[in-house]
């Protein structure tokens, strides 16, 4: 199972992408600065680049199981490429991966846009006779509802 089938499964992806993010760039924090496992890890050759493209491969999975919108997904992946590269380079690079965090980044962009997203649960054939799906459809059709909506089923 690759997509979201319910709201658990969202809730579940939610928490993966919390776990991630704290993990990644705010395990020891110093008030609104944090480092992670990302940062300490830079400092380790080759274990950094790991760490990053690990980390940040599970936060891309989740946009996927989530249905994120494509832009998101390939906006989440140019992050986490960045963060990897930067913290990749000499003495600089380590500096600019304790500095740049990526995967909270990625992390709230994708929060975010699941925040911004309606999700019905069942396909859209099941789900367009509720009376939930039409109010919101008037909505949408009268400029009063931006929000992305999808079908879960």
């Amino acid at each position: 199972m690759i997509f979201a089938k319910s709201h658990l499964d969202l809730h579940n992806i939610r928490n993966n992408v919390e776990r991630v993010k704290k993990l990644s760039d705010n395990v020891v924090g110093v008030g609104p600065l944090g480092v992670g496992l990302d940062g300490l890890l830079t400092w380790i050759p080759g274990a950094g680049e790991l760490y990053s493209l690990g980390a940040g491969g599970l936060i891309i999975m989740d946009a996927v199981r989530a249905r994120a919108a494509p832009m998101i997904v390939i906006q989440i992946v140019a992050i986490i490429l960045i963060d990897t590269v930067a913290g990749s380079l000499p003495v600089a690079g380590k500096v600019a991966d304790v500095l740049f965090t990526g995967h909270k980044w990625s992390a709230d962009m994708l929060i975010n846009h699941m925040d911004d997203t309606i999700y019905f649960e069942g396909s859209r054939k099941e789900v367009q006779g509720t009376a939930e799906y039409r109010d919101l459809l008037a909505r949408i059709q009268a400029g009063k509802e931006k929000r992305r909506v999808v079908f879960l089923g």
